[in-house]
């Protein structure tokens, strides 16, 4: 089995220079890699890949077919540690998966896994996903941990965007960038709301009407919506803006610092969707948040 059947999110050949940058890194590892954009299902799949090739005992390339690669791809292999801010303590509590919920009581976990040495050959693969601007206590304990190099472990680091991290976990990080999806795939329905979405940035006007209206907007389609705000804000920080998406030359009129908190805000709406806020209201929030602060950094 080719390692494109165990992860055929990152098959194409859009991914062949990650793959291969990737299996050049491996030589030399670094102990924190960062990878941001592309999805979320993208990510996750490259984190894995990534965690075979360090694991994988047919080196120096993951084979995909050894019992490690197979449960290091569906995250079961005793040497992966998975964490996700999104996961609220009851839901790990009551509902305990190969991810966890990443709380001071898995750091201190983690913290204690790490002076064992791993299970098998390779190293340990620890990987982050779902972390926050906040500086809370597990954060501040996983910076720790982070700036005390252990050759026997490393780190995975999940964003959509690297402004929605901590500085300092980004400046302890080796980053690479996935590919967008191709904007040209997205459902025919986020059309109208990014460019809704564009004008009210401008204007200040239309979107909450059309927010407002019954049945206009479910969980999903908002979050396609955060999805398509978070591409258009990828193109902006790459430098690649879509000069006919009203989206993109709004908050490409933003200066740097205003646009890492967009991408702040956006990591913050996407949270707000998983507590079950009326979809409405999130998109609302961000959009008032965004609009105030493009009239601040206008002015």
């Amino acid at each position: 089995m080719a390692t494109s059947d165990l992860f055929p999110e990152i098959a194409g050949p859009a991914f062949a220079p990650l793959r291969d940058r990737l299996q050049r890194l491996g030589e030399r590892p670094p102990q924190v890699l960062l990878l941001e954009g592309g999805s979320e299902a993208q990510r996750l799949a490259l984190s894995r890949w990534w965690a075979c090739r360090l694991k994988c005992p047919q080196q120096p390339a993951p084979c995909g077919d050894c019992p490690v690669c197979r449960q290091v791809a569906c995250g079961e292999h005793l040497d992966m540690l998975s964490y996700d801010g999104r996961i609220s303590n009851r839901e790990d509590e009551e509902n305990p998966g190969v991810v966890r919920a990443f709380n001071m009581e898995r750091v201190r976990d983690l913290k204690s896994r790490l002076r064992d040495a791993p299970h098998g050959p390779g190293c340990r693969v620890v990987t982050l996903a779902g972390l926050t601007l906040n500086r809370d206590e597990a954060a501040n304990a996983l910076l720790k941990s982070l700036e005390e190099p252990s050759p026997s472990t490393r780190f995975i680091l999940l964003a959509a965007q690297r402004e929605q991290l901590l500085p300092t976990l980004v400046s302890r990080a080796f980053c690479l960038t996935l590919p967008w999806p191709d904007s040209a795939g997205a459902s025919p329905a986020v059309r109208p709301w990014e460019e809704a979405l564009g004008e009210f940035l401008w204007s200040g006007r239309g979107l909450f009407e059309r927010s407002s209206a019954r049945n206009a907007l479910d969980a999903r389609l908002t979050g396609d919506i955060l999805l398509a705000c978070q591409k258009a804000l990828g193109r902006v920080l790459a430098g690649r803006e879509d000069v006919d998406n009203p989206l993109d030359m709004a908050l490409s009129a933003l200066d740097v610092p205003a646009r890492a908190l967009c991408g702040q805000w956006l990591a913050e709406a996407q949270e707000a969707l998983t507590f079950a806020v009326t979809p409405a209201r999130v998109l609302e929030a961000l959009a008032a948040r965004l609009f105030a602060l493009r009239r601040r950094n206008m002015a």
